[in-house]
């Protein structure tokens, strides 16, 4: 099944991970990638030093940012108990979906998820699983409004879903005894704003035509577009793979066989 077909279906098919691609030397400005990624930057008074911790290694990642669309509207007419209910219940549907994939949530803010794919794969293979967990997440949002949201609050939640790939620096920290992992660069901002767009553009499902280019999508040939992001210079093209908001699901969806357990799960 190509990704023309699998990207509106879900999927329980396992992913086959691969080591990562060999880096090489790159010199940036004071700092310098070494052959195994990691960033050794020049200390102006010991010299050159290698602090991994705090700046960690170079990788060419695919990028997820989803959001909940209207989310403040169902915040503003319900008891907090019920929001802080409703997006547990969603994020560990999505987070788990994303996990399935190969991919790893880095981030959670709000109605927001940033998740990266990649850290143990190469770049082709990231961006494919990221459209993948991308489907399969609209494929549980529909099951979630048809089994849960309409029932018990009469809605349907919505989300808005930007991919992008690009070299960013994954890197640990520690706040507050708690090491997390942090991956930042400008294609995290591009993702970013690409999830912003799709509301502009009027389709849930966005992607860098850059990303788009290591897809095997020919047949579909969905539509392209120009996009002009906010804080960045030189416009870049996208490519629509959703489907315009505002599209209620006729017929109740298929469960998966573990929905029911994420949904008791998520409490």
């Amino acid at each position: 099944m190509n990704l023309c077909t699998q990207l509106h279906k879900n999927t329980n098919a396992p992913f086959r991970l691969t080591p990562p691609l060999p880096a090489k030397n790159k010199k940036d400005g004071n700092c310098v990638k070494m052959p195994d990624s990691s960033i050794v930057c020049k200390d102006n008074e010991s010299g050159w030093s290698m602090p991994y911790d705090s700046l960690g290694e170079e990788k060419e990642l695919g990028l997820l940012f989803l959001d909940i669309r209207n989310f403040t509207v169902f915040m503003e007419s319900h008891q907090a108990y019920d929001v802080i209910y409703v997006i547990r219940k969603l994020f560990v549907l999505f987070s788990q979906t994303i996990k399935k994939a190969g991919g790893r949530v880095i981030e959670t803010a709000g109605d927001s998820i940033y998740a990266v794919f990649g850290l143990d794969t190469d770049v082709t293979e990231a961006v494919q699983a990221s459209v993948i967990a991308s489907s399969a997440i609209f494929h549980d949002l529909e099951i979630f409004n048809a089994t849960y949201a309409q029932p018990y609050f009469n809605l349907n939640f919505e989300i808005g879903v930007g991919l992008h790939k690009g070299n960013v620096v994954v890197s640990q920290y520690d706040l507050q005894l708690n090491e997390r992992m942090t991956v930042m660069g400008l294609p995290v901002n591009i993702a970013s704003r690409l999830q912003s767009e799709t509301k502009e553009l009027n389709n849930n499902l966005l992607i860098s035509e850059e990303a788009y280019s290591l897809l095997d999508m020919h047949a579909c040939n969905p539509e392209q577009k120009t996009v002009h992001l906010k804080g960045m210079s030189s416009p870049i093209n996208v490519r629509l793979l959703g489907k315009p908001y505002g599209l209620v699901v006729a017929n109740k969806p298929v469960l998966p066989e573990n929905f029911e357990y994420y949904i008791a799960m998520a409490g």
